[in-house]
């Protein structure tokens, strides 16, 4: 059996799974999915995970194969209807907690990051509405936050919420507690999400993380902190983080550090009330003359200044996901106005995106001439397995990984070139392709 086939029916029993339980993630299980109809509780799942960009009609005359028997725009969105948002959730967990994990120096690597995502809602959802100055019309944002594997290239766990508001270090507490990640798993911050709470959440998981800072005369908490005086070091810290300030520290202030009660109660409750916190600051010098710096629990012995480097650039998979999550996969595109329906899609965007990284990532790379290592263009796998996802038709797959494998990009480690910031418009419905 292929790849392809492989996952394809390992997410397939994960559907299935879900379908046994649909109880629990229907509106009315008295009522819901309880006849016979064209489409299925697994089939509605499957409907909205391979779906495009293109309208609602053309992607069910797509799934049915072009059949006349092909069901209506209307019965498809009365199916969606029924279903919970959480459906699509226990599927996106319940599947990627089956992908392989591998690891590096016995190291699980996860990026850490959020991105706003443009949705087409309407009416008076205040929470989400941003508005604009002059005759431009308002718009509405969600923020996804997710942790991303980057070695396994697929993410792992995520959160929404909306966009305005947003808190993206309180974000990754809640999933911290809520996920079981492994054992030595090492989290990758960008600037954002420096602070001692985080730090010390995930040191009282016994896991280990690499955050960016703040350089030292611009902010952040290495202002409070005696640093050398050296352009490049890597510093050690020890700290006690406390709920409140009690007449004994004022004997050595330099060791305490108060968190506010509403960050402590992972890791500090009425048993506990101090948490020891030991980090390095490392600052070094960048190719441009600028300098960066990280907070991480890592021991010096396994990582040190040049290896933290390589793997602080590792961090950048997740951006790169998230390119090929909205562009490719088509996180931009939705095909409803309601949040509901909206976030039923998030979590399949989601879901196909880790089922094609599946099958990519284990065809591998290939060397193909002395000056570039080639891999499979991931635009074009996401576009072959998302044909080939399909379960109503008749046809048998072709050789799937001979067609990804047929068109390869050359991987360019040592590239790089300023980040694009251009104006986000929401999708009109009626510009879709048909």
């Amino acid at each position: 059996m292929g790849v392809f086939l492989s996952v394809k029916n390992l997410l397939l029993k994960h559907v299935q799974a879900i379908e046994q339980n649909k109880k629990n993630f229907v509106n009315d299980p008295a009522r819901d999915f309880t006849r016979t109809r064209k489409l299925s509780f697994s089939d509605t799942v499957m409907m909205v995970i391979s779906m495009e960009c293109g309208s609602v009609r053309s992607e069910l005359l797509k799934y049915f194969s072009y059949s006349p028997d092909t069901a209506s725009s209307s019965a498809f969105v009365q199916q969606r209807g029924k279903i919970k948002p959480d459906a699509f959730k226990a599927l996106f967990q319940s599947f990627s907690a089956q992908l392989p994990s591998p690891t590096y120096r016995e190291y699980h690597f996860f990026a850490v990051d959020g991105s706003d995502v443009q949705i087409p809602l309407e009416g008076p959802c205040d929470e989400y509405r941003y508005f604009r100055n002059g005759q431009q019309s308002d718009y509405f944002q969600l923020h996804l936050n997710a942790v991303y594997d980057l070695l396994g290239e697929h993410y792992c766990a995520a959160y929404t919420e909306p966009r305005k508001g947003h808190n993206e270090r309180a974000a990754f507490h809640k999933l911290l507690e809520e996920q079981a990640f492994p054992d030595k798993s090492l989290f990758i911050f960008d600037r954002g999400y420096e602070g001692y709470p985080l730090m010390a959440h995930i040191s009282s998981k016994n896991q280990f993380f690499v955050i960016r800072a703040k350089d030292n005369h611009t902010g952040g908490i290495l202002k409070g902190l005696a640093l050398p005086q050296e352009d490049e070091y890597d510093f050690s810290f020890n700290k006690i983080c406390v709920d409140r300030w009690r007449l004994r520290y004022n004997n050595a202030p330099e060791l305490y550090h108060r968190v506010h009660c509403s960050n402590t109660p992972y890791f500090i409750n009425a048993s506990v009330k101090e948490y020891p916190l030991a980090f390095r600051v490392v600052r070094f010098r960048l190719d441009n003359g600028s300098y960066e710096c990280l907070l991480t629990n890592l021991p010096k012995e396994e990582f040190d200044l040049t290896a933290l480097k390589d793997v602080y650039g590792m961090r950048w998979g997740i951006e790169t996901s998230f390119r090929y999550l909205k562009h490719s996969v088509g996180l931009l595109y939705f095909h409803s106005k309601k949040i509901e329906s909206i976030e039923q899609e998030i979590w399949a965007r989601l879901i196909l995106y880790n089922f094609c990284m599946a099958v990519t990532s284990d065809i591998g790379k290939k060397k193909k001439t002395a000056r570039y290592l080639y891999k499979p263009n991931i635009a074009n796998a996401i576009h072959v397995c998302r044909r080939f996802l399909k379960t109503l038709t008749d046809e048998t797959p072709p050789n799937v990984e001979q067609l990804i494998s047929g068109e390869l990009s050359p991987v360019r480690a040592e590239r790089n070139s300023p980040r694009k910031q251009p104006i986000i418009k929401p999708r009109k419905f009626n510009y879709r392709v048909y």
